[in-house]
């Protein structure tokens, strides 16, 4: 079951006079052109577990009969809309829970839509993270304004019972995205949900390995996605997929740290390896072209450095 917005469709008419349609020609692109409304839709994935579309980012809510559990609000915006969709087909189910994945605004903001009636969760180290992310300068701070600190934190691992159901909310582990992300096991409907470290036949996007962290810290952080007992994975981005997703994505990360570190070896440059097409066999997953062979040189460059 799908519940599609309906986008908006905006018409011109003839007769415009020839000194306006100059000055258009003038104006910037992003003046002339309105913003394409965000596409949103809400699927059933398995029982009463949904997931929800907002464009290019995704999340998950859980209906039980003493109310909702929901994983990451992702915008103000989006948070308004599935707050008025939640309301009118749940009407005795308000949001009890928002269950945090991490806390880059992009994932994050709009909590405070749910905080009427929800207590807010995450992990211990959100809170830091948000305030070193919302400090960074004056533009960060207005972008993760909309982004709450969680109300109650866990360490390790913490079980959210509501209405007979629960959701298992289990640390990944440190990693160069974030150091504090959250995966959402729903053991029941053998779902799990993580943003951004885990994805289904995507390459990882071109900053996941730019700043120089150690790649074993994803390969460690997917290995305890895959030690849950749970059929499919529904990520913060991209197709929804299986445990086998789950593990090719691992070996993505490891056979890139394997082959960059025995072309380091072997002597041969960066442009050499990215000629080599080392990763070829991943040619047909989403944004190969455009990440790939960034996702090289970043490799490249954390294994080049001292101590490696």
């Amino acid at each position: 079951m799908t519940y599609h917005s309906s986008p908006m469709t905006i018409r011109f008419p003839f007769g415009v006079p020839v000194a306006c349609l100059a000055l258009a020609m003038t104006l910037p692109v992003s003046a002339q052109q309105p913003q394409r409304p965000p596409v949103r839709a809400i699927t059933r994935i398995a029982g009463d577990l949904y997931r929800v579309q907002d464009s290019d980012h995704y999340t998950m809510f859980l209906v039980t009969p003493a109310g909702i559990i929901l994983a990451d609000p992702i915008s103000a915006d989006a948070a308004t809309w599935l707050k008025a969709q939640l309301t009118a087909r749940f009407p005795n189910a308000p949001v009890r829970y928002v269950l945090y994945s991490h806390h880059h605004q992009d994932h994050a903001s709009g909590a405070a839509v749910f905080n009427d009636t929800a207590e807010i969760v995450g992990h211990e180290n959100f809170a830091a993270a948000l305030a070193a992310a919302a400090g960074q300068n004056a533009v960060a701070a207005k972008r993760y304004a909309a982004v709450l600190p969680p109300e109650s934190t866990y360490r390790d691992r913490r079980t959210i019972a509501l209405g007979g159901r629960r959701v298992e909310m289990i640390y990944a582990g440190r990693t160069g995205h974030a150091p504090d992300l959250t995966i959402l096991h729903f053991p029941a409907e053998r779902v799990v949900f993580g943003a951004d470290f885990m994805a289904v036949r995507t390459v990882p996007g071109s900053n996941t390995m730019g700043n120089g962290a150690p790649i074993e810290e994803y390969v460690n952080a997917l290995k305890r996605v895959e030690a849950l007992d749970f059929d499919i994975a529904a990520p913060g981005h991209g197709p929804v997929g299986t445990r086998r997703d789950i593990a090719d994505h691992r070996r993505y990360f490891e056979q890139i740290a394997a082959r960059v570190s025995q072309g380091i070896k072997a002597g041969r440059t960066l442009d050499e390896l990215q000629a080599a097409k080392i990763m070829d066999e991943f040619r047909e997953w989403i944004e190969y072209d455009e990440d790939n062979d960034v996702n090289i040189a970043n490799a490249y460059k954390t294994l080049s450095a001292p101590g490696r």
